[in-house]
Formats: C-alpha cells, sequence, structure tokens
C-alpha cells in the first residue's frame, strides 16, 4: 500500500518527464519569465531581419527599374541625337562668318605682301565668276572649281590667302579646324563633319544671292589614305568618307567655295588620292621673298607712330634691306615676321619706358636685331639643309654611300669605339 500510496504521489506531484524518462523538477517561475523574454527577442530579431530582407528586395527592384529606364532613356536620346547629328560628346559647333570686306586693317590684293602667285590666281578667278552664262556658253569654259588646295610650309600665309580670296571675291568667311571637329568618340569627329557642312548647305539654301567660303585647316588630318588607315584606324576612313561626302552634298551649290589648307605635299603620297581629284586647283604657296619679307615687316609695324612719323622705312633703307637679307637666309616666314614685329616693338617700348619726350624716340634697326635673336628657330627653317648633323635624316644615296665606306673601312676596336662616344662631332 506504501508502495501504492508513494506511486500515487508521484504522478500527482508537480515533476516533468524528461526526454530519457526521467523525472526533473520545475524550473521556477523567474526562469521561465527570462526564457519566455529571450525567446520574444530571438522572434523580435527574427521578424526585424526578415523586414530588413523584403525591404531591401522591395528597394532593390525599384533600383533596377531606375536604372532600366535611364539605360532606356540614353539609348533613345543617343538615338535622337545621332539622327540630328549631335552624338555623345558631340560639340554642336556652330560655324562663325565674317565679312572680311569690313575689315580696316587688312592688306589690299596688290600690296607687296602678298604672294605674287596666289594674287595672280585670285584675279584669274575673279574675272571667271565675273562671266555671265553667255560667256560661259560661246567659250565652252567650264566655270570655276569649288575646291582649291593650298599647301606648303607652316607659316606661309595659307590662312591669309584664303581671306585675301574671300575679300575679292565678296564672299562670306568662315574656317574649321580640326580640333573644332574631332573627337575622342568613336564615329563622333564623323558626325562633326557631317553637321559642318549640313549649316553650310543650310547657309547657302537661305542665302542664294551671297556668296560663301569655308577654309579647312590641317586638311591632311581628314584626307588620310585608305592604304594608311589600317584596321586599328577605321575611324581615320570615316572621316575621310564623311568629308567626301559633305563635299558631294555641296557640289550644287555655286556660290559655296571651298580652301583646304595643309603643310603637306600632294606629291609626298600623304594625301588621299580620291580626295585629291575633287581639288581641281592646287597652289603651292612658298616662303617669302625678300621683297615679300620688307612689305609684310613694314605691314605688322603700322601701329607704331613713331615708325610711321619718323619714316623709318624710308630714313634706314640699307639697314633694312641688310636686315632683310638675313630674315630671308633664315627661311623666315609671314608668321615669323609678324612674331619679330611684336617682339621688337616691345623692346622699343622697354627702352622708351622713361624717356621723358616718346614721341621723338626713333625706332632702330637694333629692336629688329634684338627681336631675332629672341626669337631662334623659325618656322620656315624646319629643313634638312639649316638642321644640325645629328638631327638630320639621310637621304636613301647618302645612306649608301655611308655604309659603302663602313664596309671598306678597317675593323674599330672595342676601346676605340667607347672613346668615340665622349667624342664630339667637328662638324656641328
Amino acid at each position: 500500500m506504501k508502495l501504492n500510496n508513494l506511486a500515487f504521489k508521484a504522478d500527482t506531484a508537480p515533476y516533468t518527464v524528461s526526454y530519457n524518462n526521467r523525472y526533473t523538477p520545475p524550473m521556477p517561475e523567474t526562469a521561465i519569465n527570462d526564457a519566455f523574454l529571450l525567446q520574444a527577442s530571438e522572434q523580435q530579431k527574427t521578424a526585424k531581419k526578415e523586414k530588413s530582407k523584403e525591404k531591401w528586395y522591395k528597394t532593390g527592384i525599384i533600383a533596377q527599374v531606375v536604372l532600366a529606364l535611364a539605360f532606356a532613356t540614353m539609348a533613345v536620346g543617343t538615338v535622337v541625337n545621332l539622327k540630328r547629328g549631335s552624338g555623345a560628346g558631340s560639340k554642336n559647333n556652330k560655324l562663325a562668318w565674317k565679312d572680311i570686306q569690313k575689315e580696316v586693317n587688312f592688306p589690299s590684293l596688290d600690296d607687296d605682301c602678298v604672294n605674287p602667285k596666289v594674287r595672280d590666281f585670285i584675279k584669274s578667278m575673279k574675272k571667271e565668276t565675273a562671266f555671265s552664262d553667255q560667256v560661259y556658253k560661246a567659250s565652252g569654259v567650264k566655270k570655276p572649281e569649288q575646291c582649291l588646295l593650298m599647301y606648303g610650309p607652316s607659316g606661309t600665309g595659307k590662312t591669309f590667302s584664303a581671306k585675301m580670296m574671300a575679300k575679292e571675291l565678296g564672299a562670306e568667311y568662315t574656317e574649321v579646324q580640326f580640333a573644332d571637329v574631332s573627337s575622342p568618340y568613336i564615329g563622333q569627329t564623323s558626325v562633326e563633319i557631317q553637321n559642318v557642312f549640313k549649316q553650310v548647305k543650310k547657309k547657302a539654301e537661305k542665302n542664294p544671292d551671297k556668296k560663301f567660303l569655308i577654309a579647312f585647316n590641317e586638311i591632311d588630318a581628314l584626307l588620310v589614305p585608305r592604304e594608311k588607315c589600317g584596321s586599328n584606324n577605321l575611324h581615320l576612313a570615316e572621316n575621310r568618307t564623311a568629308f567626301l561626302n559633305g563635299l558631294d552634298e555641296i557640289a550644287p551649290f555655286k556660290n559655296i567655295k571651298i580652301v583646304g589648307t595643309t603643310n603637306v605635299d600632294p606629291k609626298s603620297g600623304n594625301l588621299d588620292k580620291a580626295s585629291l581629284s575633287r581639288f581641281k586647283n592646287m597652289i603651292e604657296i612658298e616662303l617669302p621673298n625678300e621683297k615679300e619679307l620688307k612689305a609684310s615687316l613694314k605691314f605688322h609695324l603700322r601701329n607704331s607712330e613713331n615708325v610711321q612719323k619718323l619714316k623709318f622705312f624710308e630714313n634706314n633703307e640699307k639697314e633694312v634691306d641688310k636686315f632683310v637679307k638675313k630674315l630671308h637666309d633664315a627661311k623666315y616666314s609671314q608668321r615669323d615676321v609678324e612674331d619679330l614685329a611684336e617682339k621688337a616693338g616691345k623692346q622699343f617700348g622697354m627702352a622708351i619706358e622713361n624717356s621723358k619726350n616718346i614721341e621723338a624716340e626713333k625706332f632702330d634697326v637694333k629692336y629688329l636685331e634684338e627681336a631675332m635673336k629672341m626669337k631662334g628657330m623659325t618656322t620656315g627653317a624646319i629643313e634638312n639643309e639649316v638642321l644640325p648633323q645629328w638631327m638630320r635624316i639621310p637621304q636613301p644615296a647618302e645612306q649608301a654611300v655611308k655604309t659603302k665606306s663602313l664596309a671598306k673601312s678597317p675593323s674599330i676596336s672595342l676601346w676605340q669605339r667607347i672613346k668615340n662616344l665622349f667624342i664630339k662631332d667637328k662638324s656641328i
């Protein structure tokens, strides 16, 4: 009985059964509360994590939608801009037209500083453009060509000649540098070239009674031969194609003249032959002679009141002629003379700065001599015959003679070769 009572009491006692069928005493109320709080805290953390995941998931979806819309907008904008001629990186350059006839400080065609060859060509072109349709029909002569190429050393006055032509023909003038149309974006340079021709065409259509002349400076950058483009420079071929297509578009307009200027000789093979076929007239503008240099020097010193009032050129004719000969021997270009006159004027200004009677101060040839020493190498003097020995590029025949002489020369010891490295060439 006792055993049964004990068993009964054990069954009714507040004991719990564990997983191994052992009886364990119940947990105190404080422990139960702590476990409940811990469980609730874990549930809250889990709920927060789930909400955070859901939030970031929604944010990611929104971000993806926004990015997709942005890319779609950019794609549509790029297509629209390319159709309009202004893609990514577009410069949207507007041509600035000038009326050269309104410029006061511009020499006349008969001035001695103008290249004689250019002067004769402009005069003949001016006469041809003045022919009536009846004269053209009667003579059977074609109308003047639309495209003209001027080539020669740097600074010889090619752009100046283009402006002179615009003045004599009564045409509005604008010029395009290669930097104006070049772009680092693939295919954009050709788009800029097309944009230039579109502007010219639109200008000519709106003003059929006016004449327009556009000068492309550094045109050799646009006329790279196809065989020299290669597979890695296909954009150069695209630029050339865009330029040729532009010439074809404006060909029907007789009131447009195109002048290309370059330092590259067309005979060198460094200009595209197909492009050169569009330029029927080619004029080589060489370095100025002594007469042109003197006239150019006089023109660029025209703003000096002392030079004009005290008649510097008339009173110092022999000294000036002697100095001009030095300029010619040093292969000075028109641009060099302009820079020289500017430097001489500064030297003269510094010399008379503290003078009590500035108007009575005389301009002297010594200021020109000082300016010539300051200038150093000229743009027209960069040729083999005036370069030092170590900078000269030997011609093929010259190289063959040197090779033959070296073959005949006796062998040189290693020590002698080392010594020769430290011996300066007397010819330099």
